[in-house]
């Protein structure tokens, strides 16, 4: 499972669409706006959190399903249950570089001292966008899935709140998400409802992959 991972995770680092989208723009974004406070950093954290994890996992699988590669794989001592685990193993992975150079950008512009926590925070915080992801991915197939999965992120982001101002559905798991990184970099106590929130997503989108997963 470990080598089938890695090369997963090699796999993702070399497409230049999640370069560019998923690493990059928060940078980007980060850079041109971050003066503007220390809530900037932590909703550019989120946003690189929330999208790698949808799509650093969703879109492989979509693509591997298109292209026949599951049924390959099937023939090979690689177990179903390892190749899930790796999955979603895969999409946190790929969710650290763009939080991570975010932060550490924060760090240096905005003086974050706690750049760590929010590292943590939002990287632990994104396994259910994972979930989320591997479920579309196993739902659709080629390009329908990264559609499918950019409209689900484009409506995380606005109705959660880290984009285009306050949350509009305050259930939203980047909402949630956000609530966290924002009290992680200004030192507020992380709440509860938050964390159950989140839990309850990842909880409901793992129950929705097991589901897929045994039907498929």
């Amino acid at each position: 499972m470990l080598a089938y991972t890695k090369f997963e995770v090699l796999r993702t680092m070399h497409n230049i669409r999640y370069l560019v989208f998923l690493v990059l723009m928060p940078v980007v974004f980060e850079l041109i706006w971050g003066k503007q406070g220390q809530g900037v950093t932590a909703a550019m954290a989120v946003y690189a959190a929330t999208g790698a994890g949808l799509l650093g996992s969703g879109n492989t699988i979509a693509e591997d399903r298109n292209t026949g590669w599951l049924r390959q794989l099937r023939v090979t001592p690689l177990s179903d249950k390892a190749w899930l685990t790796g999955k979603i193993v895969q999409g946190i992975i790929t969710v650290i570089p763009g939080v991570l150079l975010v932060s550490v950008i924060g760090a240096y512009t905005q003086h974050i001292d706690r750049w760590p926590l929010l590292v943590a925070v939002t990287v632990v915080g994104s396994l259910p966008f994972v979930l989320i992801g591997v479920f579309a991915g196993m739902l659709f197939k080629g390009k329908t899935a990264t559609v499918a999965l950019m409209l689900v992120f484009f409506a995380l982001m606005f109705t959660g709140g880290v984009i285009g101002g306050d949350a509009i559905w305050a259930l939203a798991p980047t909402n949630s998400l956000m609530t966290l990184g924002m009290g992680t970099v200004m030192s507020r106590p992380i709440g509860a409802e938050a964390l159950l929130n989140l839990g309850a997503w990842t909880i409901a989108a793992a129950v929705a992959v097991l589901l897929r997963w045994r039907r498929a």
